[in-house]
């Protein structure tokens, strides 16, 4: 399995942060890239819906979740597994560090400096956006 890290220091609150990143079911609040989003209980948990620009639909089912943070895996034909956790660490007093780690391992055939390099502009996205709507918060 192999992992990747990424984070970066935000001179804010860790709770005030975790109120715009850290809710499952409002991606919307920091990921412009998401038109629509839904989240249903089944029997394997809570299941979120997110409707992508260009049309793209994700299906993602929550593994895990804590005072700050919370981890989802989704099925993709290019990863035999695949997990991603957003997390809020509190560093000090009004300052904190989002951290977004994916564990994943490539299916068959897939190459893995590709799906690397895939994740590393993945995750660099998200971070901005979520440092962008905490500070906007």
């Amino acid at each position: 399995m192999r992992r990747l890290v990424l984070g970066d220091v935000v001179p804010l609150d860790a709770a005030k942060v975790w109120a715009v990143i850290g809710d499952f079911s409002g991606m919307h609040k920091w990921a412009p890239i998401v038109e629509s989003e839904s989240t249903e209980v089944t029997a394997k948990g809570k299941v979120r819906t997110l409707g992508l620009r260009g049309g793209r639909t994700v299906v993602e089912l929550m593994v895990s979740e804590g005072e700050h943070h919370y981890s989802y895996s989704l099925d993709r034909a290019d990863m035999a597994s695949y997990v991603s956790t957003v997390s809020v660490v509190p560093l000090a007093d009004g300052v904190c560090r989002i951290e977004l780690i994916v564990d994943f391992e490539p299916a068959e055939g897939v190459d893995q400096t590709e799906a690397t390099d895939g994740f590393l502009k993945f995750l660099g996205g998200n971070l901005k956006a979520m440092k962008r709507a905490a500070a906007a918060a």
